[in-house]
């Protein structure tokens, strides 16, 4: 890491804060929001997004201003969409905590007096050109930690690390208006999220289909299956295929903004290595995470309450994903070690979960 610029943080004005995907990603940087803004209170905060996130941070109350982004396609159009997202505007410091080459053009074109960010190990120089100092964390420590070092480096401290997401109110109703709608209770039940971006990191629907089947009796409660909007199919086809009276999904249905809410309203998510992972964690409601290609002490859900399920032995890299496309990992854990880690959970918090239904 090259050494810490003088940075004159009383002189600064305007942020540009720049953590384009995904949504996990994005959670995991929200400590370092909240950081800045009380290292800088008179300062305006600026967050460029892409559009399908925004809403992890539109009421966020570290961030004045959104930039939702329309990525750009291709080269020349990942560099125009930078240009033109920050045409005519002027920062005193721009902040990369995503460490990819297309979030290097974005602080590249931010005209940024002070200009410091992630890079990975062994990434070229030369898409930082000019900046005042580039950062490269310890991969192998939580991502959380990832990008506070970043702020950290330039002598901005985070107290805490703990993520958090913030929702709009109306939204909340809405998703409680649906929820009643569905003849599903407001609270308490058990949320099932068997999706992922990458099929290494999914558990197989039969198995998912299977541990419903098996929870269902003891459970006593609804569960319910969630997904983004091109797995509407997929979670219809996981509740027929449990074959269990009180399974619902509402895979599809909802905005992210609303999922969001659904998130913090279950007792309980069951979960692969993912974004909703991570946000069901950061609202609060408590996991079980299913672990095959990746290393939760680098992407686990941030809390101690929180289960892992995971095969051994693990995999020898925490980036076994990209090159798992059979699942050999996520297939290795059984139904029964997940099975036994809801259930475990699920009698502990038995007595919150009643008073949360009777509020």
């Amino acid at each position: 890491m090259s050494p810490a610029p003088t940075i004159d943080l009383a002189a600064i004005r305007r942020v540009l804060l720049v953590k384009l995907s995904s949504l996990g990603d994005i959670v995991h940087a929200t400590p370092v929001f909240r950081a800045v803004r009380d290292a800088l209170p008179g300062a305006h905060v600026t967050l460029a997004v892409d559009r399908p996130y925004a809403a992890l941070a539109e009421h966020n109350p570290a961030i004045d201003e959104l930039l939702p982004v329309i990525a750009g396609s291709g080269r020349m159009g990942r560099w125009r969409e930078a240009r033109d997202g920050l045409a005519g505007r002027r920062w005193d410091l721009a902040i990369d905590l995503q460490g990819s080459r297309r979030s290097a053009r974005w602080i590249n074109a931010s005209a940024a007096r002070w200009k410091v960010g992630r890079a990975a190990p062994g990434t070229m120089r030369a898409w930082r050109w000019r900046w005042h100092l580039v950062v490269r964390p310890d991969p192998l420590q939580h991502a959380v930690c990832v990008c506070a070092a970043i702020v950290e480096a330039i002598g901005i401290p985070v107290p805490s690390l703990a993520p958090e997401i913030r929702l709009a109110p109306a939204t909340d109703e809405e998703v409680a208006a649906l929820l009643q709608q569905r003849g599903l209770p407001g609270r308490g039940f058990l949320l099932v999220n068997p999706f992922s971006l990458w099929t290494s990191k999914t558990w197989p629907a039969e198995r998912y289909a299977e541990l419903i089947r098996r929870l269902a009796p003891t459970v006593g409660a609804p569960i319910v299956i969630t997904g983004g909007p091109s797995e509407a199919a997929a979670g219809a086809a996981l509740a027929a295929a449990a074959g269990t009276p009180g399974v619902i999904s509402l895979a599809g249905t909802l905005s992210l903004a609303q999922a969001l809410c659904l998130y913090r309203r279950a007792a309980l998510m069951v979960s692969g290595d993912s974004g909703p992972m991570h946000a069901a964690a950061a609202l609060g409601t408590t996991v079980v995470a299913l672990f095959g290609p990746t290393w939760p002490q680098c992407t686990g859900p941030w809390g101690r309450q929180h289960r892992i399920v995971q095969a051994h032995p693990p995999p020898a890299s925490p980036q076994a994903f990209r090159d798992d496309a059979a699942g050999t990992h996520i297939r290795s854990i059984p139904v029964a070690a997940v099975e036994r880690e809801v259930l475990d959970l699920w009698a502990r918090s038995a007595g919150s979960r009643a008073v949360d239904i009777a509020e």
